[in-house]
């Protein structure tokens, strides 16, 4: 294999992207800590959500892969593997959410409500991506599909304890607006201890699945079983995938293991520091984002950047038929912001209740219910595909239309 194919193979961009990025990275940061540095024009801060946006999409893939890789040298198997894959792709609205909480530009309060909304839009995004990567596959399979294995057999009690928390934090909000009143919404908040469950769940889940010996012995061993019936069917699979992709059965070096590892999360910290400042930029110089729409409007924005990478990962899998992939990446992207980073935020600081983040946490509880039944009936059907969109998209709907004058 040549170079330029070798490295296309490793890092999933030509040379010429490569290149072209670098210098356009160099140029950004050069010109954004000397002329432009403090107050840029416009056009200067929408390059810096290109930037950013890049920088939260490329670096991401490449902390995939060092995972995927680095997960074979230790003897993780392959669903723990993507489960932390999915992980490493909502890093960046994790690191966004944390850098706005930590930031001493702007206001202190605007800045905690952009970060939250961010982080529960990121989620409601997955959900859209849920709703499209099923829809897409029972078109292609004429109106239903199986529900993968690996989401019936491991994620069912983690999904059944989400809806659960989920709900009893929406019951717990409302009962807070009932007691302070509608003049004293502000005083609805989400107690770190509360936060503090949310986090510690989706953890445990992570500890159980990664160091209980029987369980991942258990599925090692199903997977060996089943290999001889399926190692036709992916013998041609595997020839596409030794082509185009670096997270089929082949393991990375060591070294550039970590330096994938090393780029991709170092990647996804300047991407999410470049499209915090850009934001930041857009609220103190743009009378739009001043407006009671505004936080709102640059938090969805924020949050469609975060998701950037589960958006290409999960529809490009289920246009592959590799639904298993689509739906799993999706899934773990709902319930890790739902639960570990929104429950990180909420030990950092002490959330506000808003109306917006009741209804978000309510809906996704909605569509983990939904979820939850299909699993139960063994099957996704193009109808309740389409519910889970119309579900999120309502909810972004009574955001941005009836929620943000309230804000």
């Amino acid at each position: 294999m040549s170079f330029f194919k070798k490295f296309r193979h490793t890092f999933h961009i030509t040379i010429y992207e490569a290149c072209v990025a670098l210098a356009v990275i160099i140029v950004y940061f050069v010109l954004a800590n000397t002329i432009y540095h403090g107050h840029p024009p416009l056009w200067f801060t929408i390059c810096g959500f290109v930037v950013g946006g890049w920088l939260a999409f490329r670096p991401s893939e490449w902390a995939v892969t060092g995972l995927d890789s680095g997960s074979k040298y230790v003897g993780l198997s392959d669903y723990v593997a993507g489960i932390l894959s999915s992980l490493a792709s909502n890093l960046p609205e994790a690191v966004i959410a944390i850098m706005l909480l930590t930031s001493k530009v702007g206001d202190k309060a605007t800045n905690q409500l952009i970060a939250v909304v961010t982080v529960l839009s990121a989620a409601g995004f997955n959900t859209l991506i849920l709703g499209i990567a099923i829809l897409i596959a029972t078109l292609r399979k004429r109106g239903s599909i199986d529900v993968p294995s690996d989401l019936e057999k491991r994620e069912s009690p983690i999904i059944r304890w989400a809806i659960v928390a989920l709900l009893m934090t929406v019951l717990f909000g409302f009962i807070q607006y009932a007691y302070f009143g509608k003049d004293d919404l502000d005083m609805a908040q989400l107690t770190i201890p509360v936060a503090a469950m949310l986090a510690a769940s989706y953890v445990f889940y992570l500890v159980y699945l990664i160091f209980v010996k029987d369980n991942t012995n258990k599925m090692a061993k199903h997977l060996e079983e089943n290999e001889d019936s399926v190692i036709s069917d992916k013998i041609e699979e595997n020839e596409v995938h030794d082509e185009k992709s670096s997270h089929g059965d082949e393991r990375l070096s060591i070294p550039i293991t970590l330096i994938l590892l090393v780029m991709g999360f170092v990647g996804i910290y300047f991407g999410g520091e470049t499209l915090t400042e850009s934001v930041q930029h857009l609220i103190g110089n743009v009378p739009f984002f001043a407006t009671s729409k505004g936080p709102i409007t640059a938090a969805l924005i924020l949050g469609a950047a975060g998701a950037i990478p589960e958006h290409s990962i999960a529809i490009i899998s289920a246009l592959k038929d590799e639904i298993e992939v689509g739906i799993g990446n999706a899934m773990g992207g709902i319930l890790q912001s739902s639960l570990l980073i929104f429950g990180i935020i909420g030990i950092i600081v002490s959330i506000t209740l808003h109306p917006f983040v009741l209804i978000q946490l309510g809906s996704i509880a909605g569509t983990l219910w939904f979820v939850k039944r299909c699993i139960h009936d063994g099957r996704f059907d193009t109808f309740e595909a389409i519910m889970i969109l119309v579900l999120q998209t309502l909810v972004f709907i009574i955001l941005f239309e009836d929620i943000a004058i309230l804000v």
